[in-house]
C-alpha cells in the first residue's frame, strides 16, 4: 500500500462527507416540499453553537488543574458532551424560536440536514479531502513521522469516518425533530429530552472509543437508528393525521 492509494482514498471519503449531506438536503427538499433557507439556517446555527469551545478548553484545564484523581478522565469526557447538547440544542431552540416560525415536522428534517450536514462539510470533509491532496500532490508538505503515520491508514478508515457521519447526521436530525416537538406540542420537556440525550451520545461514544473504533461505530449506529425511527415515525403520524406530503 503506497502514498497514492491512501491519499485517493482521503480524497474520495471527503469527498463523499462533503457531497453527502448536500445530496441528502436535495432530496428532503424534493420529497417534503421544504425550503433551501431551513437548510442554511441549520448549517448558520450550528456553526454559532461552536462558542462553546473556548469554554470547554476553559474547563478542560481547570478539569486538569484541579486534580481530582480517576474522575479527571470522566469529567474530561462529560464536560465537552455537555456543552455540545446544551449549546446545540439550545441554538435549535433559539433557532424555532426567531428564525424558522413554521413548525412543520419537514422543516425539521431539514434543518437537521443542514445542522449535520455543515458539521460533515466543515469539521470532517474539507479536512479529510485537503489531507488527501496534499498527501497526492505535496506529502513534504506534513512532518517525516505524520507522512509515515498516513501511509500507514488502513485504506478503509478514512471511509469509517464517512459512515459515522452519515450515522451522525440522523442522530442531528433526530434531535432537530425533538426540539422541534418542544413547539408543536408546548411542551418543554422534549427540549430538555434532546439535551440529555445529546449528553448521553457523545459522552457515551467517547468513553467506549478508546476499547476501538468498532465500538464506537456500533454505539453510534444505534443511537442513529433509535432516533431516526422515531423521527419517522412522528412524520408518518402526521401523514396520518391528514398533514404534510407523502412519507418517502
Amino acid at each position: 500500500m503506497g502514498l497514492t492509494e491512501v491519499g485517493l482514498s482521503f480524497v474520495a471519503a471527503g469527498f463523499l462527507e462533503i457531497a453527502y449531506p448536500i445530496a441528502l438536503a436535495f432530496y428532503i427538499k424534493r420529497s417534503l416540499g421544504t425550503s433551501w433557507r431551513i437548510f442554511f439556517v441549520g448549517c448558520a446555527m450550528f456553526l454559532a453553537s461552536l462558542v462553546r469551545i473556548p469554554l470547554n478548553n476553559y474547563g478542560s484545564l481547570w478539569i486538569l488543574g484541579a486534580d481530582l484523581g480517576q474522575a479527571t478522565v470522566i469529567l474530561l469526557t462529560a464536560f465537552p458532551s455537555l456543552t455540545a447538547g446544551v449549546f446545540e440544542e439550545g441554538a435549535r431552540y433559539v433557532a424555532y424560536r426567531f428564525v424558522v416560525k413554521e413548525h412543520t415536522l419537514e422543516n425539521g428534517f431539514m434543518y437537521g440536514a443542514g445542522h449535520g450536514g455543515i458539521e460533515s462539510i466543515f469539521l470532517a470533509g474539507i479536512n479529510v479531502f485537503i489531507i488527501g491532496v496534499l498527501v497526492l500532490t505535496n506529502p513534504s508538505a506534513f512532518p517525516a513521522f505524520q507522512l509515515a503515520a498516513i501511509e500507514e491508514t488502513p485504506l478503509y478508515l478514512p471511509f469509517v469516518g464517512f459512515y459515522e457521519r452519515v450515522m451522525a447526521i440522523v442522530i442531528q436530525i433526530g434531535l432537530s425533530v425533538m426540539v422541534l416537538e418542544s413547539f408543536r406540542r408546548k411542551d418543554l420537556r422534549y427540549l430538555g429530552a434532546a439535551v440529555l440525550i445529546h449528553f448521553v451520545i457523545d459522552f457515551a461514544v467517547l468513553m467506549v472509543v478508546s476499547g476501538g473504533v468498532l465500538y464506537a461505530e456500533l454505539m453510534t449506529t444505534g443511537f442513529a437508528l433509535a432516533l431516526g425511527y422515531w423521527s419517522l415515525g412522528r412524520l408518518r403520524g402526521a401523514k396520518l393525521e391528514g398533514v404534510g406530503p407523502t412519507v418517502p
